[in-house]
């Protein structure tokens, strides 16, 4: 399955979170905070279908886009990442991140907070 760009992810991300199938007047709703064009949007949907993530129905004359993979394929394949670059180490991956200031301590502030919790 091809990868997808970081704009088809952010796509998929609303339509995984939306949870049912969804018509294109929906998800340029759920998209508005990008100021995308329709015409874009259609040109991302199309891409997204064409590599195997959507596919659509006709409902009347309308075309309702449902999720053909679910999000548990994007965390196999971060998961997936993790081994191949890191070792299978989260910790290195962690620590990748902060020292490529892409977290910052209150980030790793919250991490902790979090661990803490789950560790209880």
């Amino acid at each position: 399955m091809q990868k997808l760009s970081e704009s088809e992810l952010s796509i998929m991300m609303k339509i995984w979170d939306a949870n049912k199938p969804l018509y294109l007047e929906e998800i340029i709703e759920l998209l508005k905070e990008y100021n995308w064009a329709e015409s874009t949007v259609r040109n991302f949907l199309s891409r997204i279908i064409d590599k195997g993530y959507l596919r659509t129905e006709k409902d009347g004359r309308k075309n309702v886009y449902i999720p053909l993979v679910s999000q548990d394929y994007i965390n196999k394949k971060s998961k997936g990442i993790i081994k191949k670059l890191y070792d299978n180490s989260v910790k290195k991956f962690v620590v990748e991140l902060y020292e490529s200031n892409f977290i910052d301590n209150n980030d790793l502030l919250e991490l902790k907070k979090y661990l803490d919790e789950k560790i209880e």
